[in-house]
């Protein structure tokens, strides 16, 4: 096994480790009111959505690198595979309907300073993608589709 193709040794990576450590912690220890068949569901669907997403827009649109430039490392998949439904799952943990657009804001908020911070941290590096162009995608992730994914998890 070539070890050099995990990029644990990535500018940034220990941002990047932090907020998957951190993040598990809280989901697995918050109080649920999840059921565990919409945090297994939501984990796989988010999962899959920002892998999907990350590598259109990051590898065939060549908007940003992640980790080191030629593939996927363990880095990476911390935030596309744990980061992100994590986020997602806490999120609808405390979403209420009637309240679903301070939550979306203050999610998508928290997200857009996590990217930053990536940035910041050297881990994410920006060609032609700005920061600032994620926060319209948070609100809608947060604001529409995790809403509308709870939603449709619950009808039966």
């Amino acid at each position: 096994m070539q070890w050099d193709n995990l990029n644990l040794d990535v500018k940034g990576f220990w941002y990047i480790f932090a907020g998957a450590v951190l993040t598990l912690g809280y989901m697995l220890f918050m109080p649920k009111k999840l059921r565990w068949r919409e945090i297994y569901l939501t984990f796989g669907v988010v999962s899959t959505l920002a892998f999907v997403s990350h590598t259109i827009v990051g590898v065939w649109f060549d908007a940003f690198d992640l980790g080191k430039k030629g593939g996927y490392g363990v880095a990476d998949i911390f935030v596309m595979v744990i980061i992100s439904p994590i986020m997602a799952i806490i999120f609808l943990n405390y979403f209420k309907p009637d309240k679903k657009w301070i939550y979306a804001i203050i999610f998508s908020i928290v997200s857009f300073f996590y990217e930053w911070g990536a940035v910041q941290a050297g881990f994410m590096r920006l060609k032609w993608w700005h920061t600032w162009w994620s926060i319209p995608v948070y609100l809608f992730i947060f604001g529409i589709f995790l809403p509308w994914h709870l939603r449709y998890l619950r009808t039966e």
